[in-house]
This record gives structure tokens, sequence and C-alpha cells, in this order.
């Protein structure tokens, strides 16, 4: 093997001849740190530092390629010519051998370091690392609201949900540092935000603010770890024609003046349809009609639906339907007013 710098193996390590293999691995550890080249941006001068303080070690931490270095240096040695020949042919076999057993040594701590690597993030302002815990870690869970009808809330509907949840970055993977560079996806975050549709199936009776669960939509888990769940909270829109009480369903109706006095049967919006409901001679603004059955259901429970009637005039009555209300008016006997 040879070293394009002129120092020594142990100057480069900046180490002294007599180190033991401990305070070698120390000091390549420390060096290989401080230079390698995806903490550096890729710096060329990093990058030959690097190999060369890689070289070294690789030399000093085999005990053969040590001893033979040692004697072709004249460290602590004094050879003969013969001694010379022989160790200098033994150091070049030794180096051009590529099998296991002789990188083993080198091959565990050099993967040492590149996990380590792997598992730390950079400070962008003091420039320390921090180990990373690789064990799986589940994904949090995502709130959101859904908003439906009170008529969608009584029948059951499905809804396409855009939710904002993280998952790792595809890029680097989370790493969050690509060549000594902050992931330019990511921006050094390690994930990303994305949004996403989801068809949703809203339940029949739902109530308001239940909750619905849906599992594996969260944000995705790391390391191997679970996604979190994504929780609906049911918002029924205030103002709607129907209303809860209970078990029971509740709307308006307007009637005309002369359904209330002559009695009527009218066409009744309800959930399950239409339902034809009489109104009964006489009826007052304001009086309660029950369909039966035609409310929520609930553990096999069953409410009804209360109909107010309310009586209500035309907005632009006809000229005939003044005249008649004239007469009304003319041959009306009674005061309402005075029977209250």
């Amino acid at each position: 093997m040879v070293l394009s710098s002129k120092k020594s193996l142990y100057e480069i390590l900046e180490i002294e001849t007599d180190a033991n293999s401990s305070t070698i691995k120390s000091a390549y550890r420390k060096l290989a740190r401080k230079y390698h080249p995806d903490l550096n941006g890729n710096d060329k001068s990093c990058i030959e530092k690097f190999k060369e303080i890689t070289e070294a070690y690789e030399t000093l931490s085999d005990a053969e390629k040590k001893k033979n270095y040692d004697i072709i240096n004249g460290i602590n040695h004094e050879p003969s010519r013969a001694k010379y020949t022989e160790a200098s042919k033994a150091y070049k076999e030794v180096n051009e051998e590529k099998n296991t057993r002789n990188n083993e040594g080198f091959a565990n701590v050099f993967n040492e370091i590149l996990e380590g690597f792997k598992n730390t993030t950079s400070s962008a302002n003091n420039k320390t690392y921090k180990t990373k815990q690789a064990t799986p870690q589940r994904g949090s869970d995502v709130y959101t609201n859904v908003t439906v009808t009170i008529l969608e809330a009584i029948q059951g509907t499905t809804k396409i949900v855009n939710i904002l949840h993280t998952e790792t970055c595809p890029n680097c993977a989370g790493r969050t540092f690509l060549n000594g560079a902050k992931c330019p996806l990511c921006k050094g975050l390690g994930e990303q935000s994305i949004h996403k549709k989801l068809s949703v199936k809203i339940p029949a009776n739902v109530k308001q603010d239940s909750k619905i669960r849906i599992p594996n939509e969260g944000n995705k888990g790391t390391h191997g770890g679970a996604n979190g769940d994504l929780f609906l909270n049911v918002k029924i829109e205030l103002g709607s024609e129907y209303k809860y009480d209970g078990l029971n369903v509740k709307r308006t109706i307007a009637i005309t003046p002369f359904e209330a006095v002559l009695g009527t049967t009218i066409e009744v919006p309800t959930p399950n349809g239409n339902v034809s409901m009489k109104v009964t001679p006489n009826t007052s603004s304001g009086q309660k009609f029950r369909l039966a059955g035609q409310g929520l259901k609930q553990n096999n429970k069953i409410g009804d639906m209360i109909v107010t009637v309310n009586i209500e005039v035309p907005i632009n009555p006809s000229k005939e339907e003044i005249e008649l209300y004239q007469k009304l008016k003319n041959i009306n006997k009674s005061n309402i007013r005075e029977n209250k």
C-alpha cells in the first residue's frame, strides 16, 4: 500500500510509535469523525485526509502489518538487509491480501463509525451531534372536523375529507442530511407534510361531536413503528330544518290559514322519505303533531318526529284573495284577542 503523505502512519493518526491497539483505535475514531466527507460537504481536502487516516489505521490496527511497517521504517528495530528485504516482501503481500481475516478488525470499526453517522443529527448552530433512538415509534394521531347536515347525520353519508399529515421524507428516509448537507426536499426535518383526500363513511344516526376513528390514517410511524389513527369529530350544521331532542327529530312545517281552519292532509319530508300527516281543523300556529317511528334509531330503540305547524299568509296575495279576506273580516263577529 502506498500512502500519499510523507508523514509516518503514527504522525497521520497523531499518536506515539509505542501506542497500543486501544489508543490506535481511539485516535482513528476521533479523526474519522472530524474529517468524514458527509460532515464536511464532501470537501476535497477532507476526502483526502479521511482516505489517509483510513489507510494508516488499516495498517497499524493489524499486528502483522504494523510489525512489518515498523521494521521497514526502522521504528524500534535495526534490521539487517536480509530482514529488511524479507519484511518488505511480507509487507507488500499482506497489504495486497483482501481476505476477510486481514480486514475484519478494520471493517468492524469502520462499520461502527458509519453506523454512528447514520444515527446522528447535526445541529447547525453548535455543530454537536445527538444520537437518535432506533426503536420503532408509533406515529401520532390526527384530529379533524367533518361537517354534515342533520339529514346526513340521520341517514348516513359518505364525505371526502382532506387531511394534512406527516410522512417520512422519501428523499433522505428521515436521516435529515445527505452528503453532509440538509436534505433539499424536507429542509433537514426528516419528514414532510402532505395533503391526502379520504372517502369516509359517516354512519346513520350519528350525534353531534361523535368521534369516528379511521385506523392507520394518522401520521407515519418511524423505524418500522405503526401509523397513527385519524379521528373525525362530527359537526352537525346549525340552522338546519331538522333538530334533535334525544332520539326524536324535530322540524317546523308551514300551513296556510284556510288549511289551519278547515283541516287538511300534507306531505312531511322525513329522513325516511315523505310521510302523510293529517292537520286537524282549527289548528293553531305552533301546534305539534307526532309522527311515530320517524326519529333516530339506537340500541333497538327508535324515536319519533315532532312536527310543529306554523300558519303563514301568502307573501303576494291576489286581488281575489284580498277580497275574500275582506269578506271574512266583515262577517267575523269574534275577537280572538279577548279569548286569550
